[in-house]
């Protein structure tokens, strides 16, 4: 296909999704690939070498191993820089993260092409429509892991080398003219997929980051290879688990296949994934409605003790790193009273049942998570 039929393909975060996982779903021989990223040295290195090689994991006859594709790239902008004729773009997909989608809104107010937002957050649609006006903005679920970055032996041959799974792009149909190897489903069944991907994915693969960190491991699947935190993961899930049939009214076959495909995915050593990736950002993680705190008081809704859930709390509380922007988390923890922490830092009412459950766990999970190094 000639470069002049390709359509335009606009990616705001050449991250993990954007530049890992969306080149399966939008095949560079079908879409020309323009990048928005803000990583100096990403976006410089896009810019010099016009390329990347993204790795997906594949199983095939018995034996699981890497099928590789080679993207170019035609051009990576700075963020904020003006990009003339924007409404030539097919479509544009964002990967930014929930805290800057903002940002994008005076860059994409008045287009009308679809705008498909990749950003963990089901309420990103319609805050970036009221700011864009534009009534082609659509969520989209990547129900996939995938790596910011690839084994040392790739980065050597790429220093942009990314590993991904090889998952399904769930993208609301509103927009199925875009094309490419997406799964376009209606608005009920992308909430279906979300409600999974929410508690069976996020929640109990973000406890593993945070359990990872506290064992200083420096990959998810490492931490699924400790049998105590294994546990605890899987505690988790089961719990969720429960959410979701009692809570949501999901089919269990649905739940349990669901439940047993994360677990495997956690344990994939060809990934890569880091444990600084999924764990970054633990306020977001820990806002009220969120993976989280949102599923702890999901539990106790439906008379479920979020045992395993307050683990991965508690763990989160204690996340340390230097170079995350959430890094005063540990200072918080450490200076101010528990009580106050939980009612300051966390927006939890004293007279909330969790609140009260948080308390009353406080020494037993804090025991239970130093026991972890035994």
């Amino acid at each position: 296909m000639s470069l002049a039929r390709k359509k335009k393909l606009l990616v705001y975060g050449a991250g993990a999704i954007g530049r890992g996982f969306l080149p399966w779903v939008f095949s560079p021989d079908e879409f020309d690939y323009f990048y928005v990223e803000r990583n100096q040295t990403i976006r410089e290195t896009l810019e010099r070498d016009k390329s990347f090689i993204t790795y997906k994991t594949s199983k095939q006859q018995d034996k699981t191993n890497y099928e590789t594709l080679k993207v170019p790239v035609r051009r990576c902008f700075v963020p904020g820089e003006e990009i003339e004729s924007i409404n030539d773009f097919s479509v544009v997909v964002t990967a930014v993260g929930p805290r800057n989608i903002l940002s994008l809104g005076d860059s994409l107010k008045g287009t009308r092409m679809p705008v498909v937002c990749c950003e963990n957050d089901s309420s990103i649609p319609a805050l970036l429509e009221s700011v864009t006006h534009n009534p082609n903005v659509v969520f989209a679920i990547p129900d996939v892991i995938t790596s910011n970055t690839a084994s040392d032996e790739m980065l050597q041959s790429d220093p942009l080398s990314i590993i991904t799974e090889d998952g399904i792009c769930y993208v609301d149909d509103h927009v199925s003219e875009i094309g490419g190897k997406a799964s376009y489903i209606s608005k009920k069944e992308l909430e279906k997929q979300w409600k999974a991907k929410l508690y069976l994915h996020n929640t109990p693969h973000c406890i593993a980051a945070y359990l990872g960190s506290l064992l200083k491991v420096r990959y998810v699947h490492e931490v699924m290879n400790i049998p105590k935190a294994r546990e605890i993961i899987a505690g988790a899930m089961r719990e969720m688990q429960v959410v979701l049939l009692k809570k949501f009214n999901i089919k269990k076959e649905f739940v349990d296949w669901y439940a047993d495909k994360e677990l495997g995915r956690f344990s994939n050593s060809l990934l890569f994934d880091p444990i600084s990736r999924v764990a970054r950002e633990p306020f977001r993680k820990l806002a009220p409605s969120e993976r989280l705190l949102g599923a702890a008081q999901l539990c106790m809704s439906i008379g479920v003790n979020p045992k395993y859930v307050s683990l991965g709390i508690m763990a989160a509380f204690f996340y340390n790193n230097h170079n995350d922007p959430d890094l005063n988390i540990r200072y918080l923890i450490r200076s101010i009273d528990t009580p106050d922490f939980l009612r300051i830092v966390m927006q939890l009412s004293p007279d909330q049942a969790l609140h009260q459950l948080l308390l009353e766990q406080w020494d037993h999970n804090k025991k239970t998570l130093n026991q972890l190094y035994e």
